[in-house]
C-alpha cells in the first residue's frame, strides 16, 4: 500500500507548469551536484551528440520497475553513440532521496554512468523545473542540435530504440520553434495512413482544400520540392479535405483544383477528415488544418509545419513564409543525404495521380 502511494506521489505533476519542452533547446545542467568521479569531469549537453537524460528519485517505484531497466537496455545498445546521464531530481521525500541513495540506485542496476543530484528542501529540483518535467521517472532525449525530441513518464523501450537509432543516424537540421505548434510530434512513430503506407525513403504529406487561400500560395512550393527531390527519394502527397467534411466529393474537380494551384504530384482525398484527425487534430491543440508532416520510411515524424502557409520569397513581407520553406527544404536535403538515392511511390487507397496533362483515378 505504501509502495503504491509513493508511486502515485512520484508521478503527479511536480510543478504547476505544462509538461515537457519538446521542440525547444535543452537547458543546461548548471547547478547539478555530481557524485564521485563525475564531480571531476561533469557531463554537459554537447552539440553534435545525442543525449539521454533520466530524471529519477531513489524512493520512486516506477523508476526502479521501468525507468532504470529501460535506461539499462538502451544504454547497452547505444552506449557508443549516445550520452546517458541519470540525475536524481528531488522535489519530495528530501530525507529519503539523498545523494547516497541516488548513487546506490544507479549502482544497483550495474550502470557505470555519471550520476547527478539536484534539489533540496529549500530548492526542489530547479533542473526538473527548467525541463518542465511532470515528476519521476522522467526521460528526456536530446538530438545533436541540442533540441529536445522526447520527454515523458514512461518511455517504451522499442520506441526508444527507434528514436535513438533515428537521431544517431540523422544529420543535424533545424526544426520550427515549439510555439509554432506541432513540434511535439517530431520523433513520434505514426501508424500507416488509411491510404496506405509509403515505401519511399521520405514522404511529405500536406492537407489542403479548394477554399483555402493559403493553399493557393503553398501548393506550388510543395510541387517545387517534389521536382527538386523526387529522384533522391522524396514523395509528396497532397491530401484534399473538403470543408465541411463530405462524402460528396467529385474526384475530377479535386484534380482540376490541384492543377489550378500548380501542384502536379499525387493527390488523395480525406473526405471525412479521418486521417487528418488521427495524425493531427486529435493529437493536441491545433490552430490550422493545412498541416505538412514529413515522415520517413519507418513512420517516424521528422519535420512538422503546422500551417497555414509556406513558400520561397525574396520579399521581406513574407520572411516567415520563406524561412519556413527554407527550413523544410534543408531538412529534406539533410535527411535524404546521398543525391543518388531514388525511390518508388505506392498507394493502395483512393489516389488521384497526375503526370503532365493526363489524369488517372486509381481506385
Amino acid at each position: 500500500m505504501i509502495s503504491t502511494l509513493l508511486y502515485a506521489l512520484s508521478i503527479v505533476v511536480a510543478f504547476q507548469t505544462p509538461r515537457g519542452i519538446v521542440g525547444e533547446s535543452a537547458p543546461s545542467l548548471l547547478g547539478v551536484q555530481w557524485i564521485g568521479d563525475a564531480s571531476q569531469s561533469p557531463p554537459e549537453i554537447l552539440n553534435g551528440e545525442v543525449t539521454y537524460l533520466f530524471f529519477f528519485q531513489a524512493w520512486c517505484p516506477g523508476c526502479h520497475s521501468h525507468g532504470f531497466p529501460t535506461l539499462k537496455a538502451l544504454h547497452w545498445q547505444f552506449k557508443d553513440n549516445v550520452q546517458f546521464i541519470p540525475i536524481q531530481t528531488v522535489f519530495e521525500g528530501f530525507g529519503t532521496n539523498t545523494v547516497r541513495r541516488a548513487a546506490e540506485s544507479v549502482a544497483s542496476f550495474d550502470l557505470h554512468l555519471p550520476v547527478g543530484n539536484d534539489g533540496d528542501r529549500a530548492h526542489p529540483s530547479p533542473l526538473l523545473r527548467r525541463y518542465k518535467g511532470g515528476g519521476t521517472p522522467w526521460t528526456v532525449i536530446i538530438d545533436r542540435k541540442g533540441i529536445v525530441r522526447y520527454n515523458g513518464f514512461r518511455l517504451d523501450p522499442e520506441y526508444g530504440k527507434e528514436l535513438l537509432t533515428t537521431l544517431v543516424e540523422e544529420p543535424a537540421y533545424e526544426i520550427l520553434p515549439t510555439n509554432r505548434g506541432g513540434q511535439d510530434l517530431i520523433g513520434i512513430k505514426l501508424k500507416p495512413p488509411v491510404f496506405g503506407a509509403s515505401s519511399a525513403p521520405l514522404t511529405l504529406y500536406r492537407w489542403w482544400t479548394d477554399s483555402c487561400s493559403y493553399c493557393v500560395a503553398s501548393l506550388p512550393a510543395l510541387d517545387l520540392l517534389r521536382l527538386r527531390y523526387e529522384k533522391r527519394g522524396l514523395r509528396v502527397v497532397c491530401i484534399y479535405h473538403p470543408k465541411p467534411p463530405s462524402k460528396n466529393v467529385n474526384e475530377q474537380d479535386v484534380l482540376q483544383a490541384a492543377k489550378k494551384r500548380d501542384f502536379h504530384g499525387e493527390v488523395f482525398i480525406d473526405e471525412e477528415w479521418t486521417q487528418l484527425r488521427k495524425w493531427w487534430l486529435s493529437t493536441g491543440d491545433r490552430s490550422a488544418t493545412s498541416v505538412s508532416i514529413l515522415v520517413d520510411d519507418k513512420g517516424i515524424v521528422r519535420f512538422v509545419h503546422p500551417g497555414p502557409v509556406l513558400f520561397p520569397s525574396n520579399d521581406t513581407r513574407f520572411s516567415q513564409q520563406n524561412s519556413d520553406f527554407q527550413l523544410l527544404d534543408a531538412a529534406i536535403d539533410t535527411i535524404l543525404g546521398d543525391p543518388e538515392t531514388s525511390s518508388e511511390t505506392s498507394g493502395d487507397a483512393k489516389q488521384l495521380a497526375r503526370e503532365g496533362n493526363s489524369s488517372e483515378i486509381d481506385q
